[in-house]
């Protein structure tokens, strides 16, 4: 977002004290198409671990749609990742705090002790945060699906009228009212073996898969 520290503070406190609100309330004023939701029901039903995809700047209406899942997800130990976990946590997420450069690893492991302790077993990653580059996964979503046994949710969210940050990520507030579409595709299974070279192409695969379904829903409005 590219606030000094002393600002980050004093959002987070008060997305700690309002941000769920917030995000449930521009949520609940949309004109919101919802679209793939039946087959994500339907694992969930099954007991399948599902591992929600999103895109850093475009996951305010698919934090607003899973919060009732109540998904863990790790968020990342900057500034930027204060704010975030405020407002998870008053969606009812459960957030464990890492990223690739600080804490990583001890967030991971808690994140997967405690998912393994559910019955119902959701999580969600940003998948191209905290740095970037915009719309390549990372390797926290795809691992996560391997070791829970369970499906990648490619989720794609576009709105009308929105308000974008200048940061790498773009991040999108929905103006209130605005017509949206929330996507859920085709949930990816992945393997639990692969490693190496053959986990790094299932990897980029899947990365593509998932920019296109975003890429393909960002057309929606265009006239």
């Amino acid at each position: 977002m590219g606030l000094d520290r002393k600002t980050q503070t004093k959002i987070s406190r008060g997305a700690r004290r309002v941000g769920g609100y917030l995000v449930n309330a521009i949520g609940r004023s949309l004109r919101l198409e919802v679209r793939g939701w039946g087959r994500i029901q339907h694992l969930l039903n099954s007991g399948v671990p599902v591992v929600f995809q999103f895109w850093h700047g475009d996951m305010l209406i698919a934090w607003y749609l899973t919060s009732p899942l109540k998904p863990a997800a790790i968020v990342s130990q900057a500034g930027d990742g204060d704010i975030a976990s405020a407002v998870l946590e008053g969606l009812n997420y459960v957030t464990f705090r890492g990223s690739s450069t600080r804490g990583g690893k001890k967030a991971f492991m808690g994140m997967l002790r405690y998912l393994k302790k559910q019955d119902v077993k959701v999580s969600a990653f940003a998948s191209d945060g905290p740095r970037g580059p915009r719309r390549v996964m990372k390797p926290g979503t795809f691992v996560t699906a391997q070791q829970l046994g369970g499906y990648i949710i490619p989720t794609a969210t576009v709105s009308k009228w929105a308000l974008r940050a200048k940061g790498w990520d773009k991040f999108a507030i929905p103006i209130p009212f605005s017509k949206a579409i929330a996507s859920f595709g085709e949930p990816i299974k992945v393997n639990p073996k692969l490693r190496g070279k053959d986990l790094d192409a299932e990897l980029a695969r899947a990365s593509e898969h998932c920019k296109a379904h975003q890429d393909e829903l960002d057309k929606s409005f265009i006239s």
